[in-house]
């Protein structure tokens, strides 16, 4: 006779939950960490270079929040694509690409959703 052992019966469930897998891409996704310029949770405002403009100003140069950024927003960006204004398909200067896949980049993005949505909780 062998023995039987059903785990989970049948059932496809994850150990972490879309957020927290979301959160793990987004500061380890297999190249920089989005957190090195977007910062923890992705308000921006980390210093990613210092430089100077063409009249010798001293600049720097700091990571965006992308806590308002659709998902097509932030596909476009992790893909290192977007159209810009004038409607013209530009790459991004400073960005580098990182080749995620769509549910990888859905769960960076419900992570930052979540994140946002703590954030209006917390200004009530």
């Amino acid at each position: 006779m062998v023995p039987l052992l059903l785990i989970g019966e049948g059932k496809n469930e994850s150990f972490l939950s879309d957020i927290e897998y979301g959160k793990m891409l987004y500061n380890n996704p297999r190249g920089i960490p989005c957190s090195k310029c977007h910062g923890e949770e992705g308000r921006g405002g980390h210093k990613i270079a210092k430089y100077y403009d063409k009249f010798s100003n001293p600049k720097i140069l700091k990571g965006d929040s992308i806590l308002d950024y659709s998902f097509d927003e932030l596909k476009a960006s992790v893909e290192n694509r977007f159209i810009d204004k004038n409607n013209i398909r530009r790459r991004h200067r400073v960005m580098p690409k990182y080749y995620l896949t769509d549910r990888e980049i859905n769960a960076i993005y419900l992570y930052l959703q979540y994140v946002k949505k703590g954030d209006m909780k917390s200004k009530k």
